[in-house]
């Protein structure tokens, strides 16, 4: 594998930056933006960004013929039920537990490939599999199930939400091999579209008007830095050095966002005029943290250069 450039190192931390920070930014935004309009504003805004980077390049604005379902499933499973389920779930639980669990999407990954053969079946994988789902319980505490725990909610929609976005990075590959991956993700994107828009016009259309400076600022942001930048900046990454080596700065999402949550959550909050609980790193968290990141590598990391799915985006 080519030494990594340092220019290149330093856009994947930006991208995994901006991820991060839809985490946090985003936990505060839900509070005063319906979780419906955040996903038909981003969905819109990926597109229409995605859309304009076509024109300029001089590439087909729709899909081939034969291509199109497969291009509605890939919008339907890693735009719509992605963005709704994580946005959905981080209204009821905390960035830092968001961030956590969306580490486990390389795991889902390798799940899914290696359960429809696309990929054989390690010892090693296995092992790493349980050291993860041990951690997830950490995290996620399923014994607050009998005290009807509104954190437990949102905890299973963003591991549901990683099991969507997995099957797409499984079924996106080969599209990706044959049209590249800024076609794939703004056909995705008009895809997607199709279903937020029925979700979060209604909702946005009645919220819109009461919504002031500072919620339109963080919006801009939603869309401007997690959304357009992070795709952007990520496929532009994914062409110069291997998915793997992408792949790999997904375990900096959860420090980033716990740093961020802890640190501007509660000025954010207060800026936009919301009330939003403090985060704080509990001793569990952290160790859950850290075995599910642990977990994910063992299952997941390998020396050979071989290709794996890059970092998600929420």
């Amino acid at each position: 594998m080519p030494r990594t450039p340092p220019r290149v190192l330093a856009l994947l931390f930006a991208v995994q930056f901006a991820f991060a920070s839809l985490a946090v930014v985003g936990k505060v935004t839900v509070s005063a933006v319906p979780w419906q309009s955040l996903v038909l504003l981003r969905t819109a805004g990926a597109a229409l960004v995605f859309g304009l980077l076509g024109v300029a390049r001089g590439e087909r604005q729709l899909p081939p013929r034969g291509e199109r379902l497969a291009m509605l499933r890939l919008g339907l499973l890693g735009v719509f039920i992605n963005q709704a389920l994580f946005l959905a779930g981080l209204r009821r639980t905390t960035a830092i537990n968001a961030t956590v669990l969306i580490a486990t999407i390389p795991l889902f990954t390798a799940v899914f490939t290696v359960a429809t053969g696309r990929e054989a079946y390690r010892p090693r994988f296995a092992l790493g599999t349980l050291i993860a789902v041990a951690g997830m319980a950490l995290v996620v505490r399923p014994e607050r199930l009998a005290l009807g725990g509104d954190h437990l909610a949102g905890d299973a929609m963003v591991v549901l939400n990683c099991c969507a976005y997995a099957v797409y990075l499984s079924l996106a590959r080969d599209a990706i091999v044959r049209h590249g991956g800024t076609s794939v993700v703004r056909w995705a994107f008009y895809a997607g579209l199709l279903f937020a828009l029925p979700l979060g016009l209604r909702e946005t259309i009645a919220a819109a008007p009461g919504w002031s400076p500072p919620v339109l600022a963080s919006l801009a942001y939603i869309l401007i830095v997690p959304t357009a930048f992070a795709y952007g900046a990520n496929a532009l990454a994914l062409g110069r050095v291997p998915a793997s080596v992408v792949s790999v700065f997904v375990y900096v999402q959860p420090v980033l966002a716990s740093v961020m949550a802890v640190t501007v959550s509660a000025t954010l909050a207060r800026w936009l005029g919301v009330v939003v609980a403090p985060e704080s790193l509990t001793a569990r968290t952290v160790a859950g943290a850290l075995a599910v990141l642990a977990g994910v590598a063992v299952a997941t990391l390998r020396a050979s250069p071989r290709e794996r799915p890059a970092s998600k985006p929420a």
